[in-house]
């Protein structure tokens, strides 16, 4: 949705401007799929506007997952290019909106599909909101309980490469005009970018921040996350520490369990080495996720095997957690977006 489209509109039409935000209460936060059902336009702008698109994109599948807790979305952009996008509820009426940031992703993460398909453009802050646009539609016409809640940008992309249409996306979110989402129940994930890390921390100092770790040592970092070759763990142990003395703020670290790969008992005592470095090791929390299957070489670690894990880093007095993985069944968790046409 764009006001300024939505805005030179009404001004061929001869309207007032309080009716742009009419239009803004009722997409944004009354999930109206068509403005011509804005309450309180007049019927003849009403019809008008039917033939004025809200979304930038338009859904070409949507799948459910078996328990009806996480929806996946093709979206087709207007270009022909595809996202895909996330519903998911961790609990009963509480819905979280996963996002994406680009068209693929260069990063070439060797477990992720998104990396697989190499970066084809940055999506614009308009095609970046208009995914939370597009799921608040969704739940109203589908009779969904519950609203959205929470964002996260850890759909397609790296949100730090895309900063100025990902810092101008944040900016409608949290506009109490808009969106209004409070800062802090948004949350944006890096692959290690470091230099922008204080970059957010001072930007958007109370918008949540997680770090895709994955290994705490660089050769096997690099191996598996081309990335650190540029960016490796000491450069993002600095970019973290600036990143606390900033924000004094937790940061959430993501470790996807590979067996045999970064699951071993060698493998968390170097992750528990990693995170002691810190001056203030108790705002690093570890989010391990067992591997969701893609078509790479990789396996998921045993059950079993990821609790062992978690618990020597609990011994340590680690903070850790293993994620609930929402939408395996749908190739809508962690790893699994493609995008592809």
């Amino acid at each position: 949705m764009s006001p300024h489209t939505l805005q030179q509109f009404l001004v061929q039409h001869g309207q007032p401007t309080y009716r742009v935000q009419q239009a803004i209460d009722a997409v944004c936060q009354r999930g109206v799929s068509s403005y011509g059902d804005v309450n309180g336009w007049p019927k003849a702008l009403r019809d008008a506007a039917r033939a004025l698109p809200v979304l930038t994109c338009e859904p070409k599948t949507v799948l459910a997952s078996s328990q009806k807790n996480a929806y996946k979305a093709a979206l087709k952009l207007a270009d022909g290019n595809m996202v895909e996008s996330v519903l998911m509820s961790p609990k009963p009426g509480l819905w979280t909106s996963c996002i994406s940031s680009q068209v693929g992703c260069a990063m070439g993460c060797t477990f992720c599909a998104t990396g697989r398909l190499g970066l084809m453009r940055n999506l614009t802050a308009e095609e970046i909101t208009d995914q939370v646009l597009f799921w608040k539609q969704y739940m109203k016409q589908h009779a969904i309980d519950g609203t959205v809640n929470n964002i996260v940008y850890m759909g397609m992309g790296e949100p730090l490469a895309n900063w100025v249409e990902v810092d101008k996306s944040l900016q409608v979110l949290t506009d109490p005009k808009v969106f209004g989402y409070g800062d802090r129940h948004i949350s944006i994930s890096t692959s290690g970018i470091a230099h922008g890390i204080p970059r957010l921390a001072k930007r958007w100092p109370q918008v949540n921040l997680a770090l895709s770790l994955h290994a705490a040592n660089d050769h096997d970092r690099s191996a598996m996350m081309p990335v650190n070759k540029m960016f490796p763990l000491q450069k993002l142990q600095k970019a973290l520490q600036d990143y606390f003395r900033i924000t004094n703020r937790k940061v959430f670290l993501e470790y996807i369990l590979l067996n045999g790969k970064n699951d071993t008992p060698r493998h968390a005592k170097e992750l528990i080495t990693f995170v002691k470095a810190f001056d203030k090791p108790h705002l690093l929390h570890v989010n391990l996720i067992v591997y969701n299957k893609t078509k790479s070489h990789f396996e998921e670690t045993p059950r079993e095997q990821a609790r062992r894990f978690a618990e020597m880093l609990k011994r340590a007095g680690i903070h850790a957690t293993i994620r609930k993985n929402l939408g395996r069944d749908i190739a809508g968790a962690c790893g699994q977006l493609a995008g592809e046409k």
